[in-house]
């Protein structure tokens, strides 16, 4: 969140509560507030712009908060939006179901506005932190179809990795991956579930391409030594280039 300057917040809730002029009071907060009152309108904000998080109110009844936090943690173009539900109910029951659907947090309200932006000020920051892709040099090895393969590394995140290959490798497909890191006596292994490719496009030649994987499960102390390299890398490399 630290290079952004304004969060661009999808809020499903009753958009006769959601005023102009309540929007204009988180704008003036850095906060863009795009409503929509059901799955489908939110659906389509989601298709056509870009959107930073989504806020759902679950005491909202022309929507089911949990319904749509299960079907946006499931689609592969939304699965790492982070999803924020809120609510008047604070019990056990409410707070658990709403983190089981898949919520990143829930917020009780009523909350002063300032109070509720600073928590997802801090939300983003989080998943910036787990997010923020890194150069490594090298290649990556597996094995696909009982052949080894090798290919550079596009770009590294702690969430999965970014293959620079024209390799034709299916969607779903699951990969087991060990990787050098400078600084590193032993090799990166992880397990992981290919979940797109990126082919070239003259409309974005700049753009990377490849294979991007989602990373599922390290093994050893990988996942640390890994956290430890990306930690440090960021510090010379900010770039964000390529969500999983």
């Amino acid at each position: 969140m630290s290079t952004q300057e304004v969060i661009r917040m999808l809020s499903i809730d009753d958009k006769s509560i959601t005023t102009d002029l309540d929007r204009a009071g988180y704008r003036k907060m850095g906060v863009v507030v795009k409503p929509a009152s059901n799955y489908e309108e939110a659906r389509r904000i989601l298709a056509s712009e870009a959107i930073d998080l989504v806020v759902i109110n679950l005491d909202f009844g022309g929507a089911d908060g949990i319904q749509i936090t299960r079907h946006l943690k499931a689609q592969p173009e939304s699965a790492t939006l982070p999803v924020v539900l809120t609510s008047v109910r604070t019990t056990a029951k409410v707070r658990s179901g709403a983190l089981d659907a898949g919520a990143d947090l829930f917020v009780e309200q009523p909350l002063p506005r300032q109070y509720f932006i600073e928590k997802l000020k801090q939300l983003l920051e989080q998943r910036t932190r787990t997010t923020e892709r890194v150069d490594a040099p090298g290649d990556a090895r597996f094995s696909l179809v009982g052949v080894d393969q090798s290919c550079p590394i596009g770009d590294l995140s702690m969430s999965g990795i970014l293959l620079s290959t024209d390799l034709e490798i299916e969607d779903g497909a699951i990969l087991t991956l060990e990787f050098d890191l400078p600084g590193n006596k032993k090799p990166i292994k992880v397990t992981g579930e290919v979940v797109r490719t990126i082919k070239f496009n003259k409309k974005t030649p700049d753009r990377p391409t490849g294979i991007g994987v989602r990373f599922a499960d390290f093994s050893g102390d990988s996942e640390r030594r890994l956290e430890r390299y990306i930690a440090k890398t960021t510090h010379t490399d900010g770039k964000m280039q390529y969500y999983l």
